[in-house]
């Protein structure tokens, strides 16, 4: 089955002349793409752009843009908590976006150690496991207050 991707721009071509190189220094993806639990809403990270689109799924399986939400520098990962919050990973501003998906908008973001990687949702209560690639280590968050470390 093909999916269109209505709204969705084309990625960028760069011109390079003879004798010319471009050379990309983009960060790895680790989770580029996320779907919330509720099947309803396609998260994907934009590298390059360094924003989160939203897409809403349509009953004949077609993908429609909603927004395109800035967040940190080089998101590399995404997970969604709930039908209602992204967490996005910035590897170059060592930092973790958290998106309202309703407003479309960022609504917090926690700074971490050197270039976070990825994020899982896991334990009763509910943690953020936070994994920062450069310190080789686990950060924690409390997703449900934010402002107490765990």
């Amino acid at each position: 089955m093909e999916h269109a991707f209505v709204g969705v721009p084309r990625p960028r071509r760069w011109n390079v002349g003879p004798g010319q190189s471009f050379v990309n220094f983009e960060s790895p993806q680790i989770h580029p793409i996320d779907v919330t639990p509720d099947g309803e809403v396609v998260l994907v990270t934009n590298t390059a752009d360094n924003r989160l689109a939203i897409l809403n799924r349509s009953d004949a399986g077609n993908l429609r843009l909603r927004t395109s939400v800035p967040v940190g520098l080089e998101p590399v990962s995404v997970r969604a908590l709930d039908d209602t919050t992204a967490w996005v990973v910035n590897h170059l501003s060592d930092s973790v976006s958290i998106v309202d998906l309703n407003e479309g908008r960022v609504v917090a973001t926690l700074q971490t150690g050197d270039e976070p990687a990825d994020v899982i949702f896991a334990g009763s209560p509910r943690r953020a496991f936070v994994s920062i690639s450069q310190e080789n280590r686990i950060m924690v968050f409390d997703p449900a207050n934010l402002d107490l470390p765990s």
